[in-house]
């Protein structure tokens, strides 16, 4: 007998960081330590790698993303100190502080609070900094994008202590200021509103560009000049939107990530994201006997994410197969996994696979097992693992205690977090005949 179903979900995916992807499994063996997957492995580890296409061998949509000099000079980082504001500017005005744009923006601050953005700068980019604070280059290959600005480096070029470094605004990561205060001006996109005399901090001063996905290009697509692996660079969402029918038809990144120009930015550590992103099918087929051999399949394909599913190599999108009892408890030895992902190695010298998918693309995990002794259905699950490079990279670190001295509670803390962002995006259960 023949058993289809079907499920849809999507995730619009933009990481903002990343080393890394991937270890392994969804159940625990009895000695893993609490949190850490039992090791089994991977159909791309034991089969035919799998590597996808540089970006150079897929043809684009739209010509090459123009950045201008506006932009340039904007995203130019460390972003200069910001000066003495007006003196007329109360000190309201001439704050920093994120908490202190929330007095009269409030429901940007809200959607701030809860987006990655506002974590920027949290345990795992930290503990890696601690440890570094004095070196300004180590600093600028994180905070450019982190945090990029002046006030938020405790050191400037050279190693020269910052006197205007302000640690809370630091821990704040990428705050109001960083994408939208140079020199005490104000900018933002295009409001179709005329401006007020008296507008607080002088009002704005509107700018194209905050509606192109250009301006999330600069964190979101590393530099072509970087390293590449497979002819890949290590992130480049902007380059695989340039692939898309999204790019085509004029869907940006703030499309999905700023709706109606909420700063939400959701994208793979949000279920509902991802849910809207991808169509999910299992098919099951089984004798009713025990020994009778099962055959299942479970597809995931990128319906809605508008560049490779997941972006970046830090995510993990976990399919999971095994066979249950009538109770719902997993059978011994029946448990096929496997696994969406851009694995590269810790050190990042080597690329192990990169099976994502491009809008369209389906991967799909196949079953073929008899069936066991009280089995009574078969469980198919999908999990999303959006730190899982970054979990990997921590564990490593971890090991050596000579590195890191000062930031090891915080890529403790971090580790934590990594496992602690895995959550359950879809499941099916099958029943199997009698």
């Amino acid at each position: 007998m023949q058993r289809t179903t079907r499920r849809r979900a999507l995730g619009t995916i933009c990481a903002v960081s990343a080393l890394s992807s991937l270890l392994w499994s969804c159940g625990r063996s009895p000695d893993a330590a609490p949190g850490e997957p039992h090791r089994e492995p991977l159909p791309e580890e034991s089969g035919p790698k799998k590597f996808a296409k540089a970006l150079s061998k897929v043809d684009a949509t739209v010509p090459e993303l123009q950045r201008s000099d506006w932009l340039n000079a904007h995203w130019k980082t460390p972003v200069a100190h910001q000066g003495d504001a007006p003196a007329e500017w109360t000190e309201l005005e001439k704050s920093l502080d994120p908490e202190k744009c929330a007095i009269c923006h409030p429901s940007q601050a809200a959607d701030w609070r809860g987006s990655r953005h506002s974590k920027a700068m949290g345990p795992g980019i930290m503990g890696q900094l601690v440890d570094n604070d004095d070196k300004f280059n180590y600093i600028e290959g994180c905070q450019r994008c982190h945090a990029p600005l002046s006030e938020q480096y405790p050191v400037l070029a050279n190693n020269v202590a910052n006197e205007r470094f302000d640690p809370e605004l630091r821990a704040h990561g990428l705050s109001c200021a960083a994408c939208h205060v140079r020199k005490h001006e104000v900018r933002g996109p295009p409001s179709g509103r005329p401006i007020a005399d008296n507008t607080p901090h002088g009002g704005f001063v509107p700018r194209d560009e905050y509606e192109s996905p250009t301006f999330c290009a600069t964190c979101h697509d590393f530099k072509p000049h970087q390293k590449r692996l497979n002819g890949k660079l290590f992130q480049e969402t902007s380059e695989e939107w340039r692939r898309t029918s999204f790019a085509a038809e004029g869907k940006t990144c703030q499309s999905c990530h700023m709706p109606d120009k909420r700063h939400l930015f959701r994208g793979i550590h949000d279920k509902d994201t991802v849910r809207d992103a991808v169509d999910v099918r299992v098919s099951v087929g089984a004798g009713s006997l025990v020994g009778d051999m099962i055959t299942a399949s479970l597809t995931l394909t990128n319906t809605g994410a508008g560049h490779r599913m997941p972006t970046y190599t830090p995510p993990q999108i976990t399919l999971i197969l095994e066979q249950v009892d009538k109770d719902g408890n997993a059978l011994a030895q029946t448990q096929r996994v496997g696994a969406v992902a851009r694995r590269l190695s810790v050190d990042l010298k080597k690329e192990l696979y990169d099976n994502r998918l491009l809008p369209g693309q389906s991967y799909t995990l196949d079953y073929q097992l008899r069936r066991a002794r009280g089995s009574a259905a078969v469980l198919a699950r999908v999990e999303v693992w959006p730190d899982e490079g970054y979990r990997r990279f921590y564990t490593a670190v971890l090991k050596n205690p000579a590195r890191h001295t000062k930031g090891r509670p915080l890529l403790q803390e971090a580790l934590k977090d990594s496992i602690k962002s895995r959550y359950e995006l879809w499941r099916e259960l099958a029943p199997l005949d009698d």
